[in-house]
């Protein structure tokens, strides 16, 4: 049997057949942060990400940004600390941790909402920091 050839396609050309053509051609490119992670383009600039941290570094690591990003004058943070499938049980470990200490720190914090699905959904909260003084 004979091998098939394949086709070179120029630069922006669609896939012509399959999932890839309806699911990914037309999807939008997150564009990298100053951190080089992805986010999507309406995402606040402010991003704390803690996916794979111990709790004590997750938490050394929230207090340290959020107070940074006040001082730098940031309104919104997005913090990322996952859903908690690589956690023992696969139940979240630091979601529960961030939201708790959100509640205790009411100097830095405003208030806090569940992340939009576009943002991270159940894997991150948008926390609204007080102004600095």
């Amino acid at each position: 049997m004979g091998r098939k050839k394949r086709r070179e396609r120029s630069g922006q050309d669609a896939p012509r057949r399959g999932k890839h053509r309806s699911i990914r051609y037309e999807a939008v490119e997150d564009e990298p942060g100053a951190d080089g992670l992805l986010r999507p383009p309406d995402a606040p600039g402010a991003t704390i990400h803690l996916r794979r941290m111990t709790a004590d570094e997750a938490l050394a690591r929230l207090e340290t940004d959020v107070r940074r990003f006040r001082d730098a004058g940031e309104a919104e943070i997005l913090v990322v600390h996952g859903r908690g499938h690589n956690s023992p049980g696969g139940k979240s470990v630091l979601g529960p941790l961030v939201r708790r200490w959100c509640d205790e720190h009411p100097a830095l914090v405003a208030d806090w909402e569940p992340a939009p699905r576009r943002w991270g959904g159940p894997g991150a909260i948008l926390v609204r920091v007080r102004p600095g003084k």
